[in-house]
């Protein structure tokens, strides 16, 4: 699947088959146009650093040398428009309807940052369990009380941090993508602990262990979903925020 997207307002487009780049002049915005493989790619392409030409004003990749608009030189980084009188160049802007861009919950979906935020899930869920092994030695029952407190604080902590670095590895800048992102982390896990349950429960029955599964699987989903789907829209939060200031 590939799109194309405007390296000056940030917009892209789904391309249908048989359409390719030459078949659009440029953006609707006057902007320049070109390949995305990815709906990954796309977002990492929104937050790149960019170049404004001085001479018209025009934003630029980092990686470009010549203004694609003008052909003037380039000058540094990330140089405010209103440093310099924007000049003016004539544009030849080809009309186009755009159709709305539906874009699949897999496209939004980086399967990378999913299984970052599960093994993260997974060692500190370790180290967790080992804390609290330890502590259960103590001969004072309040003590065991009191870790096994602890013990839950400390992983319903690591849920939702999985679920937030799914969401930051992942680039996501929309909440929907940080909910996705975030979420399948703990929809992940809750199927292969409810897998885990159905096998372990059809040695001594199987519809017993079948109907233990698909239990286990609602509840843990409920529970693991919505903790780490929160730690997603906490991962958008704080990347718009530091983005913003």
């Amino acid at each position: 699947m590939r799109f194309i997207v405007c390296d000056d307002c940030g917009g892209y487009y789904k391309l249908e088959p048989g359409e390719s780049l030459e078949d659009f002049a440029e953006c609707q915005c006057g902007g320049h146009l070109r390949y995305a493989q990815s709906f990954e790619e796309i977002i990492k392409s929104r937050n790149a650093p960019t170049k404004t030409c001085i001479h018209c004003g025009a934003r630029n990749r980092e990686t470009d040398t010549v203004c694609f608009t003008c052909g003037e030189k380039l000058g540094r980084v990330n140089r405010r428009i209103g440093d310099h009188p924007a000049g003016k160049y004539p544009k030849t802007r080809v009309k186009r309807s755009y159709p709305k861009t539906h874009v699949s919950i897999l496209d939004r979906i980086s399967f990378r940052a999913v299984f970052a935020g599960l093994i993260f899930l997974f060692v500190a869920s370790i180290i967790a369990s080992f804390g609290f092994a330890g502590s259960i030695l103590s001969t004072n029952g309040i003590d065991v009380v009191r870790s096994l407190g602890g013990y839950i604080i400390v992983l319903i902590l690591a849920i939702i941090a999985s679920g937030f670095i799914a969401s930051y590895v992942s680039g996501s800048v929309e909440y929907l993508d940080g909910l996705l992102n975030g979420g399948m982390v703990g929809f992940i896990l809750s199927v292969l602990l409810a897998l885990l349950i159905m096998i372990l429960a059809m040695m001594v029955d199987v519809a017993a262990g079948i109907l233990a599964g698909l239990i286990t699987l609602v509840a843990y989903a409920l529970v693991y979903g919505s903790l780490t789907a929160l730690g997603g829209l906490i991962g958008v939060w704080l990347r718009n925020f530091m983005e913003s200031n």
